[in-house]
């Protein structure tokens, strides 16, 4: 598959990228700083632009079609609004649709689930209290997405950590509030989760809960 990813840079973007390119998909990496990328590899193209920018991103993506577009940008703070983002996710979503691309995976945050609560204290409470301004964004992002023309999947993980890939993680549309799950997940799983859903039908057009 064709895929393009914004926010490759990342951790979470790093992750997904190295094992899109382990699977033989051919990507795409848009990024601020080309520097920050040590991978070079036959099926990877380094696309240097400013996400919060259309036109750099128009540019991009009007050269060729992609099967899949990946959001993985990650936010500055989780207490100060980064409204840089929200720029980022409307020209994203536009270009996408001008340019006829295919699914649209971008990592939300399972606190602006409507059964985030059922998660315990720490979601049903201090989250709502004292991330306010994270929560918004991702809820004016998630409306940028699920307002759009586009295929799309919004992925909402909890916490997220940099433990080794085990594969042992579960997906669901509706939060379920078992207690007995982790409330975390390895960027690992993470990225490989968002990469099955490439060619995965399921949570199409839908928000799903990942964790472990």
């Amino acid at each position: 598959m064709n895929i393009i990813i914004f926010g490759a840079t990342g951790r979470t973007g790093n992750e997904l990228m190295l094992r899109a390119l382990e699977a033989g998909h051919t990507v795409t990496a848009f990024v601020r700083n080309p520097s920050k990328l040590t991978v070079s590899h036959r099926h990877l193209k380094v696309e240097k632009g400013e996400a919060s920018r259309y036109s750099d991103i128009n540019d991009v993506m009007s050269k060729q079609k992609y099967d899949v577009v990946y959001s993985v940008l990650g936010a500055k703070g989780m207490f100060k609004r980064d409204l840089p983002l929200i720029e980022a996710m409307k020209n994203i979503v536009q270009a996408a649709e001008k340019n006829n691309a295919g699914k649209l995976i971008h990592v939300s945050f399972v606190g602006v689930h409507p059964d985030a609560g059922k998660l315990g204290f720490l979601y049903k409470y201090m989250i709502p209290i004292f991330m306010t301004n994270l929560i918004r964004d991702h809820l004016e992002k998630d409306a940028i997405i699920t307002n759009s023309k586009l295929n799309w999947v919004l992925v909402q993980p909890p916490v997220l950590t940099s433990d080794v890939y085990n594969g042992k993680y579960i997906h669901e549309a509706k939060v379920q509030g078992d207690h007995s799950r982790k409330l975390k997940l390895s960027r690992s799983n993470l990225a490989q989760f968002m990469l099955n859903l490439a060619e995965d039908v399921t949570y199409d057009k839908t928000a799903v809960y990942v964790t472990e």
